[in-house]
């Protein structure tokens, strides 16, 4: 089983510095269509045979041009939404990023994985919601060989990869660059989860 998990194209919330997490109305940029147009040739002759997306509207239009191109159908997952930003949603203003800086460099640098944004989640909820939808992945198709795009956001894939795969450090995942439509590619291989590509270069197995 394999699952391509790729973040989504660029939208307005990012174009604009909106802090967007939830459901708010921020749609894909020209730019973020172009991009989404040109992930789904690069998955062309993956052998894709389901997508899954965070319900989060850029992600969602996202994986609707995939979906088209594809010709595969949806599903939604909550497990895929980016971490709630609690009472940060919608703001843009420097106070807000600052509050926002500080729960990040709180996570990753000093390892805060309780803390939060009043009306958020934790890293550990975050975390937990992520791993729990790979989870459900294995018990409904792990023996069916799928391949799986999952559509999804940065901060998640932060979040919920360390727990994941068996293969990369906390600290690793941390630095490594996660643009818009990047790929990560991540094995199932006896039991456990192995990253196998990042950002079109390969990884073997050790």
């Amino acid at each position: 089983m394999i699952l391509y998990f790729a973040r989504h194209a660029e939208s307005l919330a990012n174009t604009r510095r909106i802090i967007s997490n939830r459901d708010l109305p921020h749609p894909l940029t020209a730019n973020g269509r172009d991009q989404a147009q040109k992930l789904a040739e690069t998955l062309a002759n993956e052998g894709i045979n389901a997508i899954y997306t965070s319900p989060v509207p850029r992600a969602f239009e996202t994986a609707g041009i995939l979906a088209e191109s594809l010709s595969l159908p949806i599903e939604v997952s909550d497990g895929l939404r980016e971490f709630d930003a609690g009472v940060l949603e919608g703001r843009s203003d420097l106070l807000a990023w600052m509050r926002f800086s500080s729960l990040w460099n709180g996570w990753f640098y000093r390892r805060q994985f309780d803390r939060r944004i009043k009306g958020g989640e934790s890293y550990r909820e975050a975390s937990c919601r992520f791993t729990g939808f790979a989870e459900r992945l294995v018990s409904s198709l792990a023996e069916t060989g799928a391949r799986v795009l999952c559509i999804t956001h940065g901060g998640v894939l932060r979040v919920g990869l360390p727990g994941l795969i068996s293969n990369m450090n906390f600290e690793t995942i941390r630095e490594k660059p996660i643009h818009y439509t990047t790929i990560i590619k991540v094995s199932l291989e006896n039991g456990s989860w192995y990253c196998r590509g990042w950002d079109e270069i390969e990884l073997n197995s050790e």
